[in-house]
């Protein structure tokens, strides 16, 4: 009853603005795929691990110097693999189909500041995929295995205020309740094996988590400095709020914890080549200890990447990343170094019309790896139809990064209509 209030007030209330609003956009996407595991996985050969339609829409109310925007899905999960966790679900209890509000917020911008308030979406960093500084906005790790990185980011209920230079934008970020990242609890959902299948029992909702107070004193704060100069691009973060992913203790309940962290990132154009470079520093961050609860460590996050645009309408993007925590990992439920690599590589063909795609990555401690090879083709400007095949392979003395996910290898096919 909540949630289908909360959708009839966002409808009137941008049916209301666009009565004093000088001009309205509307757009929508619509996007229906299935995915089959490959035989390479060991219980899901042959079975149905995607089969999702959804429909994206998109309000945009303007008025002077204001806007009002709207994005809402409409989603719906044959395999009934949505997040039991009451939050996402059209009808309570019901795994199948989900309503997402995914951003709402108005814009007012002046000469010098700006202010955004609502539902909104922030990505932060210049790394391609991978989570470093980007830790502003939620994943939602209950989709990890249908959605691009891009589309996994949640929306943050949030006041930003910006003051704007002439080539400089700074954003204070004041966030009053903290959203957590969704989690794969459904049956239906073939990534709850991939990640509570190693452990005795496993969470059956939020309710065996500890959320963070519903109080002033729990909220979170960031700041976002962007210089862009003629040579090169920077920004500087920093960020006070809730670790998005709980902690678990022996017997699988959750707590979530404060965290906070301070980074920085780069990029310098040089001729064909864009070069990229993030970091982040975690202090005193909580890290899962290996027989539950929590350990303090600092950690370190660095990644560097970059770009190349060759002559004939090639993209290639190469990245290292490494992760460091201070101390022993006796304790620790992870290493104190760890670190890898990716590849991706892009060109279109027949007028841009066929693109082919892959990306490929690999954990350098176990040298699992991940490969996703895509071929998307425009039948028209407004419908695409796809096929990717993504494949995860273990290691050659344990699953690695990667290899945990290799039940997950699938083929996917997908067709997309906008307007």
């Amino acid at each position: 009853m909540i949630r289908r209030n909360l959708l009839i007030a966002v409808v009137l209330l941008v049916l209301c603005s666009a009565l004093f609003a000088q001009d309205m956009d509307y757009s929508g996407t619509f996007i229906t795929q299935a995915g089959v595991g490959l035989p390479n996985t060991h219980h899901n050969s042959g079975d149905f691990l995607i089969g999702q339609t959804s429909f994206d829409s998109t309000f945009k109310v303007y008025s002077d110097e204001t806007m009002l925007y709207v994005n809402t899905i409409l989603l719906y999960d044959a395999i009934a693999g949505q997040s039991s966790n009451g939050t996402s679900a059209f009808v309570s209890g019901d795994n199948n189909f989900a309503l997402q509000l995914r951003e709402a917020y108005f814009d007012w911008r002046g000469d010098v500041l700006a202010l955004r308030v609502g539902r909104q979406i922030s990505a932060w960093g210049k790394a391609d995929d991978i989570q470093i500084v980007d830790i502003l906005c939620p994943q939602d790790e209950a989709s990890g295995l249908v959605n691009d990185y891009q589309d996994n980011r949640l929306g943050i209920d949030a006041v930003r205020l910006s003051y704007i230079g002439e080539s400089t934008q700074t954003d204070f970020y004041w966030i009053p309740f903290f959203t957590p990242s969704p989690l794969p609890l459904a049956e239906g959902n073939p990534l709850n094996d991939v990640m509570f299948g190693s452990y005795d029992t496993a969470p059956g909702s939020y309710d065996d988590f500890d959320l963070p107070d519903r109080e002033l004193a729990s909220g979170e704060y960031a700041v976002r400095f962007s210089a862009y100069m003629s040579a090169f691009d920077f920004s500087l973060y920093g960020f006070y709020g809730w670790d998005d992913m709980p902690f678990y203790t022996a017997d699988m309940n959750g707590k979530y914890k404060r965290m906070a962290m301070v980074g920085a990132d780069a990029a310098i154009p040089a001729g064909d080549f864009v070069f990229r470079v993030e970091t982040a520093f975690f202090p005193q961050r909580y890290i899962q200890a290996s027989e539950g609860g929590t350990k303090q460590r600092n950690q370190i996050m660095a990644l560097g990447g970059v770009d190349w645009t060759p002559a004939g309408g090639w993209t290639i993007t190469a990245q290292y990343v490494a992760d460091i925590v201070t101390g022993s990992d006796s304790a620790l439920d992870r290493h104190t170094y760890e670190h890898q690599a990716t590849l991706s590589v892009e060109k279109p063909f027949l007028n841009e019309t066929l693109t082919l795609s892959g990306s490929f990555a690999v954990d350098l401690r176990y040298f699992s790896t991940s490969t996703e090879l895509m071929a998307e083709y425009k039948l028209t400007d407004s419908i695409t139809i796809s096929l990717a095949g993504d494949f995860y392979f273990a290691g050659p003395d344990k699953d690695g990064d990667y290899g945990s996910w290799k039940d997950v290898s699938c083929i996917i096919l997908k067709g997309k209509y906008s307007f």
